[in-house]
């Protein structure tokens, strides 16, 4: 099974984006993740079409697995 860390996040023009981080550390927090995240609203470090990181709106990890086709 795979998990990904999902942050979606509210850009300043309304629209959404969703930064993915594949295989996070087993023990990463909510409040690191925050904290990171605000550290990077601030420094206005992420462009989607022009428009700067606004807020966040959901932080969540999603669990795949993969099978094969019989």
């Amino acid at each position: 099974m795979t998990t990904t860390l999902k942050m979606i996040l509210k850009l300043e023009n309304g629209k959404t984006t969703t930064m993915s981080l594949s295989q996070p550390r087993p023990n990463l927090t909510k409040k690191e993740v925050d904290d990171f995240l605000d550290s990077l609203i601030a420094a206005k470090a992420v462009m989607v079409e022009s428009s700067s990181v606004a807020s966040v709106k959901k932080i969540y990890l999603h669990d795949a697995s993969d099978r094969e086709l019989a």
